[in-house]
């Protein structure tokens, strides 16, 4: 459960940022308490009726999430894009060539309904990013194809954001990172 549910761990301190972006904090140390586990142990005893265990678990990585989202939209703020336009244009460049894919295979993809694809499809469009065109073989579909501008905003922002989001998780060697991984696939087989 999120924080504010458990009990708020109160919000993170003011710090400036560090050579990567992320705030500057002291050397980790795995026997010092943080916020979360003052909020878990608060649960244990004035409940020490109901295990109280997730809360160890579930707000770290909601509040992880919280972080990456933010550092994820500054990154893409600075670009002059947004997490709804860069999924379009992300899901044309991972089909290779020639990018393109009909509407209704990017709408099931991005699992949003056929108003909200078509709103994405005609910003994309204007702003140059995407070419629409109707399929030579079937009138009722719609093909989508990154431009090259599409592609040199895509790929420029990708790289950007896997370089970020590198050196965000730079505190776990590779390791713990393929531990974390794994772990994380196996939980979100849970939900999806």
């Amino acid at each position: 459960m999120p924080a504010e549910a458990a009990g708020s761990a109160g919000p993170t301190e003011p710090s400036g940022p560090g050579p990567d972006g992320a705030p500057e904090r002291p050397t980790y140390d795995p026997a010092a308490p943080d916020r979360v586990d003052r909020v878990e142990a608060g649960w244990r005893r004035e409940r020490p009726d109901i295990d109280v265990g997730s809360v160890g678990i579930v707000t770290r990585i909601w509040r992880i999430g919280r972080h990456l989202d933010r550092h994820r939209k500054e990154r893409l703020d600075a670009f002059g894009t947004d997490r709804v336009a860069l999924d379009v244009l992300a899901m044309l460049r991972r089909a290779g060539p020639p990018y393109r894919r009909t509407a209704g295979e990017l709408m099931r993809s991005a699992l949003i309904t056929s108003g909200g694809m078509s709103q994405r499809l005609e910003r994309l469009e204007s702003a140059g990013l995407i070419s629409r065109q109707m399929h030579p073989e079937d009138r009722r579909k719609v093909e989508v194809e990154l431009t090259p501008a599409g592609m040199a905003l895509v790929d420029e922002v990708l790289g950007d954001l896997m370089a970020t989001e590198s050196k965000l998780l730079g505190v776990l060697d590779a390791d713990e990172q393929a531990e974390l991984r794994a772990l994380l696939k196996k939980l979100l087989s849970r939900f999806e």
